[in-house]
């Protein structure tokens, strides 16, 4: 604030003000850190995990995420999130200047640098931003709510309380200014300064309005502190050691069931199964319902809401957790998703990530929703049927089709790719996956890769019959246990034939090994093929020739976009393919990519609430009227689910599901 006179900013209040201070700040305060404290002891209700881990990478996410405000400012939020950010950042800059002025009002002493010129210049700037900012949160909630946005009356309280507190720094600032109460030594700020003091408060009135002003500045100030932990704008609070806490291991990593063998329980199914982060989660999920506009179960009319799931768990802790903290064996409820949502909403999640990308305060909806579906499967055996004959299959023949384990291998016979028994100097594994292995279409991009790869000089070798299901699709529909098998099974192979390098064209196989293996001691260099032709064609190993010309549009498959954040490398390649017009599917594409419906073990589940996923994306694809023949991408369900959403739209005449391996692998020149 603005420095006051000698005997500080009580002399122009009067001599019983600092003790009243005291007493009003100590009650305002201390039901906030009561409240705190009691929120606080609910979440360590929550089952132990540490999150201590790269300390320099959590200082970076609070510089960059929390205070720079880096989601709230993505796209399509530009304008909105400009304006939440500049709420946010006037509330920690007025912040320290309410520190400040209760200090300055209990003991007459100033915070290190608070009381100059640039300081009272920076306050005012800020107040004017925050409500002009309000202004135009107010005409949103009003005129044009989000379709998600909880719009409640508690919003609208704390929007009228920071308008309060920003109307009254102005106006007493203005008002001190003019009767003399504050310090004159230096240019005063814009505001308070050259307008109010010139214009609103002529003579004695300056006084008066100053001491109401103060006061009521004052008062909001402790009753917001009072409230805020009763109202849903805790995350105000709580988003700081939520961003600090936040996974540092890849998005696509899933947390390891340790000593699975020795477990008596799996997943989630009360509040204490939680760990405290998923529960602080809740408390700072600020219903901003960004989350439910991008998931695409939910726009495809599916019960799954991911904002519901986490204040389903933040209602449910709220409501248990004075019982747990009496008796910690207590008998609690199941989160109210199971008793009112039914668990079909849990099967609905593609674990796109697109949820988790769109939040702005870094809350993890996946590590949840399959730990939730871990207990459904692992401990009441009630997964989906399609889902459970899927896992039967990959048990007894080590592939979600349940084609014979000798098989796997046959697609490559007449090419004449050795094996690594064969091979065993090869510098490369080439992880062909199920999919390419069984799959009649996906064989034609497996080929498609070894003809690249050959043609580039790549020393490579695949497994055939000894590969078996990176786990991929048993982990995420919940069966942990049959991950570890998969995946072990896999680790030991490769360490039979002592691999290091790893290609995969299945960015789930791509996902799984390099970011999931590691959790069971497979550490490798693994690379995504279309990663690896992108490094080929720059370096001049691999020349593409021209051909016909064409536009083809390019989707994003969610595990090797979102999960993995490689969006780049596939789009060189085709702009590096001569007569190839590459086409963006604007605006679902790259992080706003629109799921093709596949992932989360949906591959294998039925369809049967609303529209199909994919549908939906041919949907936005055909809508672009871009003049694509051909939508390419480079994972092998989207390009099963691409194609059946053609056949089902009948346009399959009109536009093309490939994958951009085979449009390399036909312009090769040799």
């Amino acid at each position: 604030m603005i420095a006051p006179t000698g005997g500080g900013i009580i002399t122009g209040l009067y001599a019983g003000a600092a003790p009243l201070l005291l007493i009003l700040t100590f009650l305002g305060f201390g039901a906030f850190f009561l409240r705190a404290w009691r929120l606080y002891r609910y979440m360590r209700l929550g089952r132990d995990e540490a999150r201590i881990d790269h300390p320099w990478r959590r200082v970076r996410d609070e510089l960059v995420v929390y205070l720079g405000q880096r989601k709230l400012l993505k796209r399509p939020y530009y304008v909105r999130g400009l304006a939440h950010a500049f709420i946010f950042w006037g509330f920690i800059v007025i912040t320290i200047g309410t520190v400040d002025l209760l200090v300055d009002g209990i003991i007459g002493f100033h915070l290190p640098g608070a009381g100059n010129a640039v300081f009272a210049w920076t306050i005012d700037i800020f107040a004017v931003l925050v409500l002009a900012s309000i202004a135009i949160a107010l005409v949103r909630r009003v005129f044009f709510p989000p379709p998600r946005m909880h719009v409640a009356l508690d919003g609208y309280v704390i929007l009228g309380m920071i308008a309060i507190l920003m109307i009254t720094l102005l106006l007493f600032e203005g008002a001190g200014l003019a009767a003399g109460n504050l310090e004159k030594g230096f240019t005063p700020p814009p505001i308070a300064g050259a307008i109010l003091r010139s214009f609103v408060f002529p003579g004695e009135s300056s006084a008066v309005v100053f001491f109401w002003s103060w006061w009521t500045h004052v008062v909001t100030v402790l009753a917001f502190a009072a409230y805020l932990p009763q109202s849903k704008h805790l995350h105000i609070v709580t988003t700081l050691p939520n961003v600090f806490f936040r996974k540092q291991t890849p998005r696509g990593a899933l947390g390891l069931i340790k000593d699975i063998e020795n477990q008596e329980t799996f997943g989630a199914a009360s509040i204490r199964d939680f760990s405290w982060k998923q529960l602080l989660d809740g408390y700072t999920c600020t219903e901003c319902g960004r989350c439910s506009d991008n998931c695409p179960a939910l726009a495809t009319g599916k019960l799954l809401d991911p904002q519901k799931i986490v204040l389903d768990i933040r209602d449910q802790l709220l409501r248990d957790g004075p019982k747990l903290l009496g008796d910690a064996k207590a008998e609690t409820t199941p989160p109210a998703h199971y008793l009112e949502s039914k668990p079909e909403e849990l099967w609905a999640c593609t674990t796109c990530a697109a949820c988790v990308e769109a939040c702005p305060v870094t809350i993890e909806h996946i590590d949840k929703i399959v730990d939730m579906r871990r207990h459904l499967t692992l401990m009441e055996g009630s997964a989906p049927p399609e889902a459970q004959r899927a896992m039967t299959n990959i048990e007894r023949a080590g592939n979600p089709w349940g084609e014979p384990r000798e098989t796997r291998g046959d697609w490559a016979t007449d090419l004449g790719v050795p094996t690594f028994a064969e091979k065993p100097d090869a510098e490369y594994l080439y992880f062909v996956g199920c999919a390419a292995s069984v799959d009649r279409r996906n064989q034609k991009v497996a080929r498609a890769l070894v003809k690249v790869l050959r043609t580039a000089g790549v020393s490579f070798a695949i497994l055939a019959s000894e590969e078996t299901c990176n786990g991929d699709p048993a982990r995420r529909i919940g069966n942990e246990y049959l991950w570890q098998m998969q995946a072990q099974r896999n680790i030991d192979t490769f360490k039979k034939y002592g691999v290091r390098k790893v290609i995969a064209s299945c960015p789930h196989c791509f996902n799984t090994i390099a970011n999931e293996y590691p959790q069971l001691g497979g550490n490798y260099e693994v690379i995504h093929a279309l990663q690896l032709v992108d490094r080929l064609i720059s370096e001049g190993k691999l020349k593409v020739g021209r051909g016909t010309a064409e536009a083809v549009a390019y989707h994003d498959p969610c595990y090797l976009g979102r999960h993995n954040g490689i969006y780049n490398q596939p789009r060189a390649v085709l702009d590096a393919i001569p007569g190839v017009q590459r086409v963006e599917i604007e605006p679902h594409n790259r992080e706003r990519g629109f799921c093709c419906g596949a992932g989360g073990g949906r591959m294998w589940m039925e369809e049967n609430v609303g529209q199909r996923v994919n549908h939906r994306r041919i949907e936005q694809l055909l809508a672009i009227n871009s003049g694509a023949t051909k939508v390419a991408s480079g994972c092998p369900f989207c390009l099963i689910m691409l194609e059946e959403g053609v056949g089902a739209k009948g346009v399959q005449d009109q536009i093309r599901p490939v994958d951009v391996l085979e449009l390399v692998a036909g312009r090769i020149e040799n």
